[in-house]
This record gives C-alpha cells, structure tokens and sequence, in this order.
C-alpha cells in the first residue's frame, strides 16, 4: 500500500507539474466504490471543471488539490494500489513493476484524466494530462469544502510524522491512552496518520522495539526511540522521493521481499525483479541484512492485528514474562479447548467427586427414563414402570364431527348385489337370499 513517503511523492509531482493550469476537461469514468461520500463520477468531473489548480496539499495518506473558485476540492485516498501518472512519465508506483509503461494513454483502470491549459501569459506552453489509476478499487475519491481539514476524513487523522510530529512529552501524553500493541498503535491513523504497514515495521525494527509489545510495557527509552524514529523513517524515505532503491541499506525495507523459498539469493547476485515481478530493491553485492556485529540477522514473519510483520528476532524481544499467544487457525479451536480444559482439571483436587455424565440414549423412552434417573438417582424404575412410561400407540387423528359411535362387526349384506358378484360368488345363506333364488328358479 502507499504511505506517507509514496504519497507526498504524489503530491510533490501535482505541486511541481500541474499548479497554475486550468482543468478544461474531465474523463470521469463511473465507479460506485471509488467515488464515495454521496459523489458520483459525473458530479466530480462537473465540479471540478473549468477552475484552475492553486496548489496541493497533503495529511496522512490523504491529499488534495486546492482550486481557484466557488466550490468544493478533490479529495484523494489511493487505498492498496493507487497512483497517479502525469502522460508521457512513469506513474507514481509503490514498488516499480516492469508492465508500468509510459506509453499507453489513457492508462489501465484509470478513474478519471484531467484534461489541463495552461493559463494565457504562462511560462508553460503546452497541454498536460493528469490520470488517477486504481486497478484494485480500494481507493476512494471525494468532493470535500474548504478548508479541507476541518471536514472528514482529514478532520479524523492524528498527527503527521513530518508536518506535526509532537513533542516527546505530548508523544509520551498520547501513548498514555493506548493499551494495545505498539504495532497496532502506530498504524492507527487516527493515532499516527500516513504510518501503514511497512513504515511501522521500520520504525519498529529501528527502535528495536517487538511489533507485540504492550504499550504500557515499553520503557522510557523505548518511547525515545519510538518518537524519534517516526519522523526519522519517514523523514529519509521522503527525502529520497520514496525511491525504495536509494533506502538505506541498514533497513528491513531493502530484505522483507518475498519471503517465500521461491527467492534464495545468498551468495548470488541480486536479480533486478523479484518473484512478484516487481523491482528488486535489496542491495547490490549483499545477501544478507547485517546485525551490529556483522553477522545475518534472521527475519521472521508473524501476523499482528491481522497484518503480515518482518521482524529480526535479535534485536526486537518480547518483554520478559510476555508471551505471545499462538494464532488460532481454522480447525484447532476444539482443541485448544480441549487442552485448557485439561489444565483446569489438573488444577483441581483431585478427591474431588465430579457426577458422571450419563451416555447419550437412542430412543424417546430411553432418554425419558435416563432424564428421571438423573432427577432421582436412588430410586430404582421397575419393569413395570418402564412399561408404563412407553408411550401409547399413535391413534389418528379425527375431528369431533368424524366421531361416530362404533359400529357391529357383522356387516348387512346388500339387498342389491352387483351381476359381477352374482356371477362369481354364491348368494349369501340369508331369508331374503333365498327369496331371490325361488325368484329365480
């Protein structure tokens, strides 16, 4: 994802490239996820046309351009993989991957391209067009008032590392209120804005601080180090336009990379792409991340607050009597379970009488009977009462007008039997039988 260095390195290109022209055009295409906050496409093209670009200005992993004119200003998030590309330049990747052309215009899954003049009696001669790209559509566009910051979602965000980062004593305040993991405290935009994923691992490792640690668990020199490392980090990626090659090649940034067996390089030369195809930023002539003594320092993946985290074991410990409760996976909470309950029991005293669970019955009348044996343990069920406890044989079901008193078994034979019956069957033994065969005699 794009943090702060990524964004202002946006920002930095709007300012230098684009202030001072007039948007006279918008390609707007329609995204109900990416254009947010009651703004749709068309209204943000609408708006925005026609004033010209005063300026760009940035909070966190948010920014905005400044208009001339009645109105409100654009407001952009670039989410996991938003960027912004001037045509005819390279656009404003997070890490460089080799499909990443200048050369095709309109780009791919762009949300809108401004169509930009220069202003009559400007240095600037010709045409610009200005594109936002998200292929994935996490990031989010909006038309804000000004001033922008006291609107939300910037009226939301919590200090920027680079243009208010506290004091140590307000930083010492602010932390005061935290209770989770220091990781997770620091990614917490409303806490630290602009500080994402690989930024806080950094920041992280540079203090030598474990991701996990409690926050009420550090010490007063960790919280130094922390404060001072927030605007440290990212102070030197913005200092190098978040050119990821040019970090410092003491960073975790320069060997978190694929993690996978699929990039074993020790001993090689470093390729120019990794396994994801993207640019490989570890150190040319290097294979390994040095420790202060000068041997490899181990870089272990874990998850904390459901994020992926590279820390080097080494040097960032847990505090002592902390542990890290295992991750639960699909599958393994019954057991896990299982095993607390076995603790439990241990635990208890051992004379203690516990009742026994009474196996499960297969049928009604075993459930019933075993039910009443658990209510009235000493009394023993005869046979007799089990066989009163059988339930009745199910009689149909009738209405009250389908009850009819019961009738005779011998049944009165019809005094007009069919000729088939006649036929194959002989006359029943009956006075009026033997009339109709004089009859028909």
């Amino acid at each position: 994802m794009p943090e702060l260095p990524e964004v202002e390195r946006a920002r930095k290109l709007i300012q230098e490239t684009c202030v001072g022209y007039t948007i006279a055009d918008v390609d707007s295409v329609e995204d109900k996820i990416v254009y947010t906050a009651g703004t749709d496409h068309e209204e943000f093209a609408d708006e925005i046309k026609g004033r010209t670009i005063t300026g760009c200005e940035r909070k966190g992993k948010t920014f905005w351009m400044t208009l001339s004119g009645d109105g409100r200003y654009p407001v952009m998030h670039f989410g996991m993989t938003g960027m912004i590309q001037l045509k005819g330049q390279e656009p404003t990747w997070y890490r460089r991957r080799p499909k990443e052309s200048a050369d095709v215009w309109p780009p791919k899954f762009y949300k809108f391209v401004l169509k930009l003049q220069p202003q009559e009696g400007s240095v600037a001669s010709e045409a610009r067009e200005l594109a936002f790209i998200d292929a994935r559509r996490l990031g989010r566009l909006r038309l804000v008032p000004s001033p922008v910051t006291a609107h939300p979602p910037v009226s939301l965000l919590g200090f920027d590392p680079i243009l208010s980062h506290p004091s140590f004593e307000e930083f010492q305040e602010l932390l005061k209120k935290k209770k989770g993991t220091i990781k997770g405290v620091i990614m917490d935009q409303a806490f630290s804005a602009g500080v994402g994923n690989w930024v806080a691992d950094e920041v992280l490792f540079q203090s030598r601080i474990h991701p996990s640690t409690p926050v009420p668990l550090l010490t007063p020199d960790q919280i130094l180090a922390l404060h001072d490392q927030l605007h440290e980090v990212c102070q030197t990626a913005v200092d190098v336009n978040a050119d990821s090659k040019s970090f410092p090649e003491s960073w975790l940034f320069r060997w978190r990379w694929g993690k996978g067996a699929a990039k074993k390089k020790k001993g090689k030369k470093a390729k120019e792409q990794d396994e994801e195809g993207e640019e490989d930023v570890e150190p040319a002539g290097k294979s390994f991340l040095a420790l202060p003594d000068g041997t490899p320092a181990t870089i272990k993946f874990i998850e904390v607050g459901g994020r992926t985290t590279a820390l080097v074991e080494e040097v960032q410990k847990m505090p002592e009597g902390v542990e890290i409760k295992p991750k639960i996976t699909k599958g393994s909470k019954k057991k896990v379970k299982e095993e607390e309950e076995e603790e439990d029991a241990d635990s208890e005293d051992d004379d203690e009488e516990k009742p026994e669970k009474p196996a499960r019955s297969t049928t009604k009348r075993q459930r019933t009977v075993a039910a009443k044996k658990r209510k009235a343990p000493d009394v023993d069920v005869t046979e007799e009462e089990e066989e009163e406890q059988k339930p009745a044989p199910k009689s149909r079901k009738t209405s009250k007008k389908d009850v009819k008193p019961p009738k005779a078994t011998t049944k009165k034979p019809s005094t007009r039997p069919s000729r088939a019956s006649a036929r194959k069957r002989p006359l029943p033994k009956s006075p009026e039988s033997s009339e109709l065969s004089d009859l028909v005699d």
